[in-house]
Formats: structure tokens, sequence, C-alpha cells
């Protein structure tokens, strides 16, 4: 009988004890999930405020050294005066189309939002025109060759840079005149200031795109002056173009 006494205090006394920590245990559980809880949160938001205070776009990478190629179509007047000899005959309007191919290369650096780099290019044209006279005179000019070097100022638009472009390029003018008996041609060099605006467009982090408009007005080319015919040119040129270049 006193054996089963103590046994069964014994086992009160367990579950007196028992009874009493489980509140103390399911607060600490408790305290320890919302401490959880709480931290993943703040860290949650912080991460996002801190990407979302984040002044670099994912592509904007405009700055260091670059290669790049571009393809357009050019529109050339010139304005033609022959003459047979060296008295002028006419004063023609001449257009010579066509499209034109160039690589270039240079270097540009950010100060903050502004931008300013140099670039050198060679390029090709294809563009060419004729004109004639009462059937007594033709004449045809066609564009070879050029390579320049130019000064691009620019400004950051969000992930894009507007730019402009000032600078110097010389140019191959093949020109033929001709009358019956009597004909003349030669390759003639010459060179004009390049102004032009432009638009480049990250789309990854090295390769971007650009879409520009330039204007030349070159020096005037005597083709044969001192022969039975020839004739002076004054050329100026319109290009529109598309380039993909590759920023290191």
């Amino acid at each position: 009988m006193k054996n089963k006494l103590s046994l069964s205090f014994t086992r009160l006394t367990l579950l007196f004890f028992i009874t009493l920590s489980l509140p103390s245990y399911a607060l600490t559980i408790g305290s320890h999930h919302a401490y959880d809880n709480g931290y993943d949160d703040g860290y949650d938001d912080g991460y996002d405020d801190a990407m979302d205070d984040c002044p670099c776009p994912p592509y904007s990478y405009f700055g260091g050294f670059y290669l790049g190629a571009s393809a357009g179509y050019e529109g050339f007047q010139i304005q033609r005066m022959p003459s047979i000899l060296d008295e002028r005959f006419a004063r023609l309007n001449t257009h010579a189309n066509g499209w034109n191919g160039r690589l270039f290369g240079g270097y540009g650096h950010y100060y903050d939002r502004y931008y300013l780099g140099g670039e050198a290019f060679l390029g090709t044209s294809s563009a060419s025109g004729t004109d004639s006279v009462n059937g007594q005179y033709n004449g045809k000019v066609s564009v070879g060759t050029s390579l320049g070097a130019s000064v691009l100022p620019g400004y950051k638009l969000g992930n894009n840079l507007l730019y402009g472009r000032l600078g110097y390029i010389q140019t191959e003018f093949k020109i033929n005149d001709s009358a019956p008996g009597n004909s003349s041609s030669s390759s003639k060099w010459t060179g004009g200031f390049n102004a032009g605006v432009g638009l480049e467009m990250p789309f990854s982090k090295n390769w971007s795109g650009r879409f520009e408009y330039d204007y030349v007005n070159y020096s005037s080319v005597n083709q044969n002056p001192n022969s039975s015919i020839g004739s002076t040119n004054s050329p100026s040129d319109n290009r529109g173009s598309f380039g993909l270049l590759y920023r290191f």
C-alpha cells in the first residue's frame, strides 16, 4: 500500500512540472518563429529598397574602347560647272545616290551624365550620278573610298546615349567629262567638315546599336582644269546610317 502511494505521488509531481513547462516552451518557439519572420521580412525589404535605389541601369556601358561597322544610304548634291577650252558653258546640279559602308573604332569616357569620345573610320560608297547638256556634253561623278576622324560629345538619356559628331573627312571622287571627240577623267580626293547627330542604344553588356544622320560640306574639286575639257565640282552629302558596335 505504501509503495502504491509513493508511485502515485511521483506521477503527480511529473505531471505538475510538465504542465508548467508547456507554456514556456510554446512562448520560446513562438518568439523564435516571430524573430525569424521579422528578420526575413526586414532583409527582404532592405534588399528590395537597395535594388530600387540603385542608380545603375543594367545595360548602359558606353565607356572605353570600341569597334563597329555601319551601313547607310547617302545622297550627294554636286554643283558642277563643265568647261571646254577653259570656257564654262553650264551650271549643273547633279545628284549622286548610293549605299555606304564603314568600319570604325574609337574611345569614349563618361563625366557624370556627359560623354566625350573620339572616333576614326574607313568607308566606301556606291553613290554615282550623271548629267548632260543638249547631247553635246555628258558628265559622271562616282564616289569611292573615304576616311575621317571625329569628336563625339554626348549626353546620357536613361540607358541610351544621345551624341553629336564634329569631324573632318577625306573622300575620293571619280569624275568623267566628255564631249564629241573629246573626253577626260580623273580621281580626286577632297576634304570636308562633318556634322551629325545620333542615338546609341545598348542591348547587352557589350553590344549596342546606333542610328545616325550626317552632313558633309566638301571643298571644290577641279577636274583637268588645263585640258580642253574639264569641270569644277562642289559636293555636299546627306547620309543616314545604322551601326552595330562592340565595347570592350
